[in-house]
């Protein structure tokens, strides 16, 4: 295979893309970029505790006629609301 002749050409420009972040910084740090100031967890419960919830957000569910999802209950419990 043949060499390239801009190969210096081309190392630099790879260079100096690999040094510059993908996003630039001032977007990054935007205090408006979470939404509703909330930040995403997951969290893996066990099998029996889920299933506690999970009863928990169907009865309330049929009891209020709204959607009421096992997060909406670990949730409102964290922060003492029920």
């Amino acid at each position: 295979m043949k060499k390239r002749p801009d190969i210096a050409d081309l190392a630099a420009t790879l260079s100096e893309a690999a040094s510059k972040p993908l996003v630039p910084s001032a977007v990054m740090q935007q205090p408006g970029n979470r939404k509703r100031g909330s930040i995403a967890v997951f969290l893996k419960v066990p099998p029996d505790l889920h299933a506690k919830l999970d009863h928990e957000a169907v009865s309330r569910t049929k009891e209020t006629g709204k959607g009421v999802s096992v997060q909406q209950v670990i949730l409102e419990k964290l922060q003492g609301v029920t």
